[in-house]
This record gives C-alpha cells, sequence and structure tokens, in this order.
C-alpha cells in the first residue's frame, strides 16, 4: 500500500495537516501544550528538555516506541514551493530523508493549493528531536505522523501538539491521562 492508501483507509480525502483535521474530526480530537502552563513558546534553553519529553511521550502512544510511521509534510502552494520550503533548504537531507523516498500529492482547500508530500520513516523516541525543535522554533510547519496499523496520528505545532484519536473513548483516556498537559480552555484550544 502506498502512504496515501493508508491514510486515505484511516482518514478518507482528509488532507494530512492538524488544523484541518481539527475542524473536520471534533469528537476524535485533543490538544496537549508542550510546555507548563500553557506556555506556547520556548524562552529559555532548559525548556526543551520539558518540551522534547512531552512530544517524545506523547509520540510514543500514538505511533508505538520503535515502529513504522508515515510522516506527512506540507506546503501552501504549488510543488516548487514544496520543493523550495522542505527539499532545498535542506530540511529533508537534515532529517535524513531522500527526495525519492517523498511522494507529493496536491490538495485544494478553501480556494488555496496545498501540496503534502508523505514518506514511511521509522520512529523511535529522540530520533526525531531535530524535526520537533524546528516546529517549536517556527523553521518548519507542523507535520503530522500516522501510525499505519491503528490510524491515530500526531501533529506537533509550534505550541504543543494535536492529537486524532480513533474513538472519542481514547480520547476520554488520554485527556485524563495528561490533564496537566491539556488546555483549560472549553474549546479545547
Amino acid at each position: 500500500m502506498t502512504v496515501w492508501d493508508l491514510w486515505e483507509r484511516h482518514f478518507g480525502d482528509l488532507p494530512p495537516v492538524g488544523h484541518l483535521l481539527r475542524q473536520a474530526l471534533p469528537p476524535r480530537w485533543m490538544r496537549i501544550h508542550s510546555l507548563p502552563g500553557s506556555q506556547r513558546y520556548v524562552e529559555r534553553d532548559l525548556e526543551y528538555v520539558e518540551l522534547l519529553s512531552r512530544h517524545n511521550q506523547i509520540a510514543a502512544e500514538i505511533l508505538g516506541s520503535d515502529a513504522e510511521a508515515i510522516l506527512f509534510i506540507h506546503v501552501w502552494g504549488t510543488v516548487d514551493a514544496f520543493r523550495s520550503s522542505f527539499i532545498d533548504s535542506g530540511k529533508a537531507k537534515e532529517v535524513g530523508l531522500s527526495e525519492d523516498r517523498l511522494f507529493t500529492r496536491g490538495f485544494s482547500s478553501d480556494g488555496e493549493n496545498l501540496v503534502v508530500g508523505g514518506c514511511r520513516i521509522q520512529w523511535s523516541e529522540r530520533a526525531w528531536d531535530t524535526l520537533l525543535r524546528d516546529v517549536a522554533d517556527w523553521r518548519l510547519n507542523s507535520f503530522v505522523l500516522l501510525n499505519p496499523e491503528s490510524g491515530e496520528a500526531y501533529a506537533p505545532y509550534d505550541g504543543g501538539a494535536d492529537l486524532f484519536l480513533k474513538t472519542p473513548e481514547r480520547v476520554a483516556e488520554l485527556r485524563q491521562r495528561w490533564a496537566s498537559w491539556v488546555p483549560n480552555h472549553p474549546s479545547g484550544l
């Protein structure tokens, strides 16, 4: 199965983009914050320890400790925009992805073009900290990691992560487990 077949098996024709999934799947969505007290951005280097610890714990829960996952990275615009922001910028090489492993696909969302690159990776804790820091520091858009077996997805963004789980019961279970990491706002944001 291609990365796109696996995505569609669990999410249909929705693009693998965190905020679009959040809008389309509210019963399957939950958010966690990267830092205590809903602090959005790292202000001191020591805070990266907490941020990376939380993200690695959450990713391990969703993806497994050492398992295949599918990485989706998106860019608004054209395939050329995807190339310049991810491939030509060196980000793909920095995280160990060769261009021949990325399979791009175009989407349209609210009249805008969206290009998503997807590839299989081996997820293991701490191995992807560079990518997580790049998202936290706005050097890279958010991305989505799919567990191809469970169909659950993890989408870190600059202030935390959106999780897309199989059932509302699973959402409730993880909200309870990570209660101190979950936003206090009634909207879940």
